[in-house]
């Protein structure tokens, strides 16, 4: 487990997903994005650099093994992982583990 990955552990959750969410730092992983251009492949995973903290709600929805309610779409979601990213970033850069 790298670092970066670790350093998810008791973080709060940046993707914050409306209605979904769960809050509970204890259930936050690092969540990887799901997109080709992120580097993602089969049975590859994005740099983990590219990840968001996210709670055990929000990445269930993010990788798809939660139906994604009717309330958000596919782009929302999306996004909401993106902004996640951006806010994990400045953490990890805050913490040392990114330059």
């Amino acid at each position: 487990m790298s670092r970066i990955t670790e350093s998810a552990r008791n973080e709060d959750c940046t993707i914050r997903l409306p209605m979904v969410c769960n809050f509970t730092p204890e259930t936050t992983v690092l969540c990887h994005p799901n997109t080709h251009r992120a580097g993602k492949g089969k049975s590859l995973k994005a740099e983990d650099a590219l990840g968001a903290y996210g709670c055990s709600a929000c990445h269930a929805v993010l990788d798809g093994n939660l139906t994604r309610p009717a309330h958000l779409t596919r782009e929302e979601v999306e996004l909401a992982f993106w902004h996640g990213h951006a806010e994990t970033y400045l953490k990890l850069k805050a913490k040392g583990l990114v330059k």
